[in-house]
């Protein structure tokens, strides 16, 4: 039996993934709290009122936005956004 770890550092086994298997292939599903209804697109994170906002970046300028986004384990837009709201 394996024994697998997440990206946010939980172990699983392979009996979990049979458990998660056999809950959503059942007629109930799953039935987690945490879950919401399904939405189509993409989420809106900052408000209805927000628009998109276009920055061409060299590459090593766009290496790194990525970089400092990965080590705050944050999103490049995220990461923008928290500067502009910090001046």
């Amino acid at each position: 039996m394996g024994t697998y770890t997440d990206v946010n550092g939980t172990a699983f086994t392979d009996d979990d993934i049979e458990q998660w298997a056999s809950e959503a292939e059942s007629e109930t599903g799953y039935t987690g709290k945490h879950l919401g209804a399904s939405i189509p697109g993409r989420p809106i994170s900052v408000g209805v009122q927000a628009k998109p906002f276009t920055l061409r970046l060299d590459a090593p300028r766009r290496a790194k936005l990525n970089e400092v986004a990965n080590q705050r384990q944050t999103t490049p837009s995220q990461l923008m956004r928290d500067l502009i709201d910090s001046l």
